[in-house]
């Protein structure tokens, strides 16, 4: 082997060490080997961590993940905000009827069209929410079981961009998307919402509308079906 070849000359060195000194070259070497392991392991474990999917399936429909509303909390003033709402529904005694976070998705359309899941309505608007979860809570939950909120409040911009119907009562956050938890059939669910809106009458202003699947949506803004 050459005279000048690196590994010869280190290893050259390392023979002519004494039996305690190699041991601790080998110690330091295991040392230094541990740490490159570790620091792998956490640049693998970022990695796939950013590789996550930010939303999971509910139904059928894409959800954004608590991780992401909490990225979402970050974000200027909302955190603030965020807080205000959550104190405005419990002192309006509805907060039981959802998780407040779960009033703030825009759709599950929103990694197709390139905006935020999450979306903060105006304080002016925040007292139309309130009789929607009230007849959430008190009439359609006994009546089909309990519900996930799919959107809620919707911004102008996203609304658009979604195609959404200009007169929706989700940006004025009157209105939501639900989907119910159990598995009843989609002939049982409208059966059940249509005889809901009957017994409830044009008094609850109840507005009810029934897509594809078993995705339906409530408001109280307004007695009408489609």
């Amino acid at each position: 082997m050459p005279s000048g070849n690196p590994f010869f000359r280190i290893r050259r060195k390392y023979d002519r060490l004494p039996p305690s000194q190699q041991t601790n070259w080998w110690v330091l070497v295991g040392l230094v080997a541990l740490l490159l392991a570790l620091l792998l392991a956490l640049w693998l474990y970022l990695y796939f961590k950013s590789l996550e999917k930010p939303y999971h399936e509910l139904k059928g429909y894409r959800v954004a993940t608590h991780a992401s509303f909490k990225h979402f909390l970050h974000e200027g003033s909302n955190r603030r905000e965020f807080g205000q709402l959550t104190r405005f529904l419990e002192d309006a005694g509805v907060a039981d009827a959802t998780a407040p976070e779960n009033l703030l998705r825009q759709g599950s359309d929103w990694l197709d069209i390139n905006e935020s899941p999450f979306a903060l309505p105006p304080r002016d608007y925040w007292n139309n929410i309130l009789p929607t979860l009230r007849l959430i809570r008190d009439e359609l939950i006994p009546a089909i079981g309990p519900v996930d909120v799919v959107s809620a409040f919707r911004t102008d911009h996203y609304n658009s961009k979604a195609g959404g119907s200009k007169g929706s009562k989700h940006k004025t956050f009157c209105g939501l998307d639900l989907v119910p938890r159990s598995n009843i059939s989609r002939k049982e669910l409208i059966e059940e919402l249509r005889a809901l809106q009957a017994r409830l009458g044009p008094e609850s202003r109840m507005g009810l509308g029934i897509y594809s699947g078993i995705r339906f949506h409530i408001d109280t803004c307004g007695f009408r079906s489609w």
